[in-house]
């Protein structure tokens, strides 16, 4: 997930951020199949136009962030400055003890050393060109786009139902579980995972979910980024998850496409969107979901991010779940991040708040 610098070198400067936090509640209205399906258009063009949004110009933004090249004038010596916040800052090329006639490679981006901060989880996507964006929550990614080779975490992933009725959706036993296909426990949704970059820009996952104290499935996922683009604001690529559901026996893999855009120094978005495929077993008929999750992001402080994730899935001929999840993002420290929010999910005529969490510790 979120990237830490290493001991001893130059990290880049946080942003500073402003702007309100992202709060809201999640109303649970009785919803019916008719009234669930008639969203589901409405939901898909709202995806559809987030989405487009990513390719809006949003204003020009500062080089310290989104790391323009300077002139060469500025490229000639570093710079002390004062950052937003009142903290000195120096800038420097990618390479500290580069020397002087070397900072004009096509690759300098301006850097900054905050003297005597005490480091602790970047929220920013790995790639150094790339855009500051964290990541949902509840689906999340496997870490973030553009990650450099050997970056790690673990991590758990918690939902709480606070009010639970057990139905059937299409013929699934636990269609608001990690594993719809197994059998409704009436308890708590958890998954403990490890994410591991193999590669620059390359991650795999290895997760097992579970419903109270029993294993329901196998979980893996590999990631893979494209590049960036409109001046290093948006960063894209690819994730493939495989999942073996352990009762009735049957394979699920999706197939996603990955798009992160930040906005200005307080907003950004982050969407996943494809579908998922059951193998050996058919939903009522029915073997495809379409799945769409976006997630819009603020940056409240230095260790605080706010957002509000949707999450859609749409069987084919079928019906349609829909999550609703604002969440809250801390950094303990510089290894560790607590994520925690209360939304609901809704499918065909039921309306079930929940508490998600996920703990998360880098290596």
């Amino acid at each position: 997930m979120q990237s830490t610098g290493r001991t001893g070198l130059v990290k880049r400067e946080r942003m500073p951020v402003s702007g309100p936090a992202i709060a809201g509640t999640c109303p649970c209205p009785a919803i019916t199949s008719t009234g669930v399906r008639a969203m589901t258009p409405v939901v898909m063009a709202l995806c559809a136009a987030m989405l487009g949004a990513i390719v809006i110009a949003a204003g020009p933004v500062e080089a310290d962030i989104y790391g323009p090249e300077l002139s060469q004038m500025d490229r000639d010596r570093p710079i002390l400055f004062m950052n937003t916040d009142g903290r000195w800052l120096t800038r420097f090329s990618p390479e500290p003890a580069m020397p002087r006639q070397g900072f004009g490679r096509a690759d300098f981006r301006v850097w900054s050393y905050p003297a005597s901060e005490v480091e602790t989880i970047e929220r920013v996507s790995g790639e150094e060109k790339g855009p500051r964006i964290p990541e949902p929550m509840v689906f999340d990614l496997v870490r973030p786009l553009g990650e450099k080779r050997g970056a790690g975490e673990i991590n758990v992933l918690g939902l709480v139902p606070l009010r639970r009725t057990s139905k059937t959706v299409d013929h699934a036993p636990d269609p608001l579980g990690l594993a719809r296909r197994s059998s409704d426990r009436q308890g708590m949704e958890w998954a403990p995972e490890i994410e591991y970059t193999v590669a620059d820009g390359i991650s795999i996952e290895f997760e097992a979910p579970m419903e109270n104290a029993s294993l329901e499935a196998y979980k893996a996922a590999g990631q893979l980024t494209f590049g960036t683009g409109f001046d290093h604001r948006f960063i894209h690529g690819a994730q493939v998850i495989a999942q073996y559901d352990r009762d009735p026996g049957l394979w699920t893999t999706s197939w996603l496409y990955l798009a992160g855009y930040r906005f200005d120094q307080t907003w950004s978005l982050f969407a996943m969107v494809g579908p998922r495929f059951e193998h050996g077993g058919q939903i009522g008929g029915r073997n495809t979901e379409m799945l769409a999750n976006v997630t819009l992001f603020a940056d409240v402080s230095d260790r605080l991010v706010a957002g509000i994730e949707v999450n859609h899935a749409q069987v084919i001929n079928g019906h349609t779940t829909f999550l609703v999840m604002p969440q809250a993002h801390y950094e303990l420290g510089r290894h560790w991040m607590i994520q925690a929010g209360v939304g609901a999910r809704f499918t065909q005529d039921l309306a079930i708040p929940q508490i998600g969490f996920r703990m998360i510790r880098e290596f």
